[in-house]
């Protein structure tokens, strides 16, 4: 890559520093709301291991609750024993839930025997926040979402899925730096290098259902961020404009993703849009 890129646009400068911010980020949020602990889905993937560990360190331990959702037609027994590795290094509260009575349940009441796919996975993220907002409930707590910048960029999350959550710490993190982030909170390789997945179905992949590497998609996305047109970032980094133009049409048409939803503007001031309290000191 050229200069504009500079040596390594993901590096993470100064580790101890993001860590503290990170770190003041969690705490801040959970004093604020007057939680008594930090609740979040715990898959044994990169995101959800990294913010477990940062929440960990935020708040303690015992004050955060990682809760692992299994079900049968993705089971995944290594990765639950490694979302179990993390919780235990940690000294964070750990469950195990598993959800596949749940999830018939609902194949059932939707008469959605046969249903696969995104419709499918949808439902199955939106279950799995329904199990993380009851213990947020039950415990007083915050449900920490475990997303990315290269996945919210993307819009690569469920709606009211996987993207409900109260506070967002990696949320301008790309992919490519929270692995970074990974190394120095020494979590255990085999995590930092796995495929990512939101194991909605068997055998499903994030880069393959992207259709790129997150290595080759955090450099569009940095781009993108800067307002670079798809032609100076084809020119910065040699990849194929057909692929750069097809990342910016996915950013472009998940913006609603990313947004509150939409109201008729018909008062003096609107709710969520121009009437916004401060921050509570």
């Amino acid at each position: 890559m050229s200069s504009r890129y500079g040596e390594d646009p993901f590096a993470i400068r100064d580790p101890e520093e993001t860590v503290s911010r990170l770190e003041r980020f969690l705490t801040t949020h959970l004093e604020e709301a007057g939680a008594r602990c930090l609740v979040l889905g715990m898959s044994g993937g990169l995101d959800s291991s990294v913010a477990a560990a940062l929440c960990a360190r935020a708040v303690g331990g015992r004050r955060v609750l990682g809760i692992t959702l299994p079900e049968n037609e993705t089971r995944n027994d290594q990765a639950v024993e490694d979302a179990r590795l993390v919780a235990l290094k940690h000294r964070i509260g750990f469950k195990l839930i598993d959800i596949t009575p749940i999830v018939k349940t609902s194949r059932n009441a939707l008469d959605a025997k046969s249903a696969k796919g995104i419709p499918w996975g949808n439902v199955k993220a939106r279950l799995r926040a329904i199990v993380l907002y009851y213990y947020a409930n039950t415990e007083h707590g915050l449900v920490v979402g475990t997303g990315d910048k290269s996945e919210i960029m993307l819009g690569y999350f469920t709606k009211f899925g996987d993207g409900a959550c109260d506070i967002l710490p990696l949320a301008d993190l790309y992919k490519t730096s929270v692995r970074n982030l990974a190394r120095h909170l020494n979590i255990p390789e085999r995590i930092r290098v796995k495929a990512s997945s939101p194991e909605l179905w068997p055998g499903q992949t994030a880069e393959k259902e992207l259709g790129l590497s997150y290595e080759k998609l955090d450099r569009i996305l940095w781009g993108l961020e800067r307002w670079m047109t798809p032609e100076e970032i084809v020119d910065e980094t040699s990849l194929k404009l057909a692929l750069v133009r097809r990342v910016r049409e996915r950013w472009l048409k998940s913006e609603h993703k990313r947004r509150p939803p939409l109201a008729l503007k018909l008062g003096y001031r609107t709710a969520g849009d121009d009437l916004r309290l401060p921050r509570l000191e």
